[in-house]
């Protein structure tokens, strides 16, 4: 028996909506991410049941559209060169000092904090770079610690010790408390999240510079680099309505930092 042949207006009607039946799946792609796994909260181990909020904001975003997030853990010098030829699409996070010609979305993807620690310098506090004189700190190749740290660096570059490699925040935290650096300035997120899971580290917090935004930094080298840079402004929105960014934020003991954000560019853009 010969099966009827559907009208003519059926078939075109499946020939338009068909597309529409599954908008994600005709665009979906794997988006590699990298960053250090010595960066918790912020990225932690891959292929872990806590990878760090940034990848989990990343995977909220992009997953439900239809495309994978793979994520891979490089040292930060690594990473950045990595990510600038093209053979990785993006950094989970990185100030827009450290990432020149990389395509950043409007929104950022934390709120960051340098505070500088010590155990050997009692009642000495950083109130400033000038502050910074006679002490020897370490700090970690290819970051930005902002404007005012970063200038100080350049012109002084003898009171700093630069590192490089795996598990940095453990180890510059383990060479001030034996005395081999006067103090090392960090991200507060990163330092409190270590001593909280290792005790033995003996370290105070002693003064910080202003706050600061990281940001999903993307490849100069591919094509659909301002395509991901706008769904990924579009979805942060979404999740920080929905309440999802408050929620992957205290998996890790953090909160929603991206009201206070919009917040403040609000006044400044008010202000001009």
């Amino acid at each position: 028996m010969i099966a009827a042949r559907p009208p003519r207006r059926a078939i075109f009607l499946l020939a338009v909506l068909a597309p529409l039946a599954w908008p994600s799946s005709a665009r979906a792609e794997v988006i590699k991410v990298t960053s250090p796994d010595y960066w918790c909260p912020f990225s932690c181990k891959a292929n872990t049941t806590e990878e760090g909020f940034t990848i989990d904001i990343l995977r909220a975003i992009f997953e439900p559209q239809g495309d994978q997030i793979q994520y891979i853990n490089l040292n930060y010098a690594r990473a950045l060169r990595e990510v600038r030829q093209g053979h990785i699409h993006a950094i989970s996070s990185a100030f827009r000092e450290e990432v020149p010609g990389f395509t950043l979305p409007n929104l950022p993807i934390s709120q960051d904090r340098y505070c500088f620690y010590t155990t050997s310098v009692p009642g000495w506090t950083y109130n400033g770079p000038d502050s910074l004189a006679g002490l020897k700190v370490g700090i970690i190749q290819g970051y930005s610690y902002g404007a005012e740290i970063d200038e100080h660096i350049k012109r002084n570059p003898a009171g700093f010790e630069v590192h490089s490699g795996e598990d940095l925040t453990q180890k510059v935290a383990r060479k001030v408390m034996l005395g081999r650096l006067d103090a090392f300035v960090e991200d507060t997120n990163l330092v409190q999240y270590l001593l909280a899971r290792q005790p033995s580290i003996k370290l105070h917090e002693a003064g910080c510079a202003s706050e600061s935004y990281p940001y999903f930094a993307l490849s100069p080298a591919i094509k659909n680099k301002d395509d991901l840079a706008r769904r990924f402004d579009e979805g942060l929105i979404k999740l920080h309505h929905s309440g999802k960014l408050e929620q992957i934020m205290r998996k890790y003991g953090l909160h929603d930092w991206l009201g206070h954000y919009l917040e403040g560019r609000g006044r400044a853009t008010t202000a001009k």
